[in-house]
Order: C-alpha cells, then sequence, then structure tokens
C-alpha cells in the first residue's frame, strides 16, 4: 500500500507539473509544506476541468457508495492490475484521472517487532506526480476524493514491500491526466513500475511513524538499529 507521502517543497512539486503539462497551473490558498501526508488529509491534486488542467483540493481515500456494500472506509489506494475493470474504479480510471505532485513517498520494512520507515525519491529530489483517480463532491459537502494507483514492485522496492505507488515522470504526466479512455497498451505502459535505476531510497527516523507528526524531522536520518536487527535491507 501507499498510505504517506511527503509535499515538503509544495511550489516545485506543482511547478514541474505545470511544466509537463505546457500549462500555467495556479496554487491553492493555503498551500504549505507537508511532511507527512496520510488518508483523510485534505492535499493538492490537478485534474481537467473544462478541458483545462487545473488544481483542486482532495481529500486522500475514495469513499465507494453503499452500492458496493463495502465497509464504510476511505480507500487510499487502487491496484493497477485490477482498477480499469473493477467496479468500484472502472469509471473514475475511465474519466477521472488526476495527478498527485509529490516530492517523495514513505514505505516501512518489517524487522522483527519493528518498521523501519525508508523516504523513496527520483534522483536529486527531483519532483513527481503520483497516478491519481478521483471521485467528485459529495452531497454533503465535502471535498472530492481520490485514491493512488499501485503496482508490483521493482529491484529497489522488492527488499521492502510488495506493491509501490505509480510513479509519473515528467514524460508521463500528460498522458495520465485526462477524462478520456485509455488504449489498454497506454494503459499498462503508464501503470507498470517505476525503474528501480530511476529511483532512490534511505531510512529515514521513526519519528514519521506517527501520522500526527510534521515537519522536517520526517526526513531525518534513522536511528541506529538495535543489534538484533539486520544492517541492510537487500
Amino acid at each position: 500500500m501507499c498510505v504517506r507521502y511527503t509535499l515538503h517543497q509544495p511550489d516545485a512539486a506543482l511547478a514541474a507539473v505545470a511544466r509537463a503539462l505546457a500549462r500555467l497551473l495556479a496554487a491553492p490558498a493555503g498551500l504549505r509544506p507537508r511532511y507527512n501526508l496520510t488518508v483523510s488529509d485534505v492535499v493538492p491534486a490537478v485534474t481537467v476541468d473544462g478541458g483545462q488542467p487545473r488544481v483542486r483540493a482532495m481529500a486522500w481515500g475514495l469513499r465507494p457508495g453503499p452500492e458496493f456494500k463495502l465497509p464504510p472506509r476511505p480507500l487510499p489506494n487502487a491496484k493497477a492490475e485490477k482498477a480499469a475493470t473493477s467496479p468500484v474504479f472502472r469509471q473514475a480510471v475511465a474519466r477521472r484521472r488526476c495527478l498527485i505532485p509529490a516530492n517523495g513517498f514513505y514505505e516501512w520494512r518489517a524487522a522483527g517487532q519493528a518498521r523501519l520507515p525508508h523516504l523513496f525519491t527520483l534522483p536529486e529530489e527531483e519532483p513527481f506526480a503520483l497516478a491519481g483517480i478521483w471521485d467528485p463532491p459529495a452531497e454533503d459537502g465535502r471535498p472530492p476524493t481520490f485514491a493512488v494507483l499501485t503496482t508490483g514492485p521493482n529491484a529497489l522496492m522488492a527488499p521492502i514491500h510488495h506493491r509501490m505507488p505509480v510513479i509519473l515522470a515528467r514524460e508521463a504526466m500528460p498522458r495520465w491526466l485526462g477524462t478520456e479512455p485509455l488504449a489498454e497498451a497506454e494503459y499498462l505502459r503508464l501503470t507498470r513500475p517505476l525503474p528501480a535505476d530511476r529511483l532512490r531510497v534511505r531510512p529515514v527516523s521513526s519519528y514519521v511513524n506517527q501520522a500526527r507528526h510534521e515537519g522536517p524531522p520526517c526526513h531525518a536520518p534513522a536511528e541506529p538499529l538495535p543489534e538484533e536487527l539486520p544492517l541492510d535491507f537487500g
């Protein structure tokens, strides 16, 4: 699953998306650095409205209607391999694909009883977008919601977790964003794992384990491991 990411340089992340789309994007009011975003947080997302990209505030986690007979909790992720045909997600995959600007994302490696957080970024911490799908606002006034697509792990992720988010680098962003169905071959190309050589990872402080924690300490170096735990994760 992908349930935490960082948008600690939001202006740079939105600017990267704007360059990829060759469009001006207005930042939403109140945009600020966030180091530990998680499910139910309201974050900036880029959608298509009237044929033009726009930034809008969305809550992380789709909330399927009662017709799907699912628990009423938000769904933060959708498996790319199944989403295009799933009754819950297929309309969003076909007609409501969005970009979630990001500077990095977290995943945890299990080591005995410990959960060791790792921060994944692109080289030189280049901003990117997570591949999202979204649903319109609810009648009760809640904001629109989104889910992040996930895919199988690349070689860098595999020792840590069996899934990873679909990461869209600059050249893939305009191909994903849209309101018309993608050809199957294009969908498969866009949702495959980012090659391992295009990703970087480093252990970070367990401070980030608590969802309520925020700020630069989330990116601090990892604490020394207890002697009984392995020193590597490969």
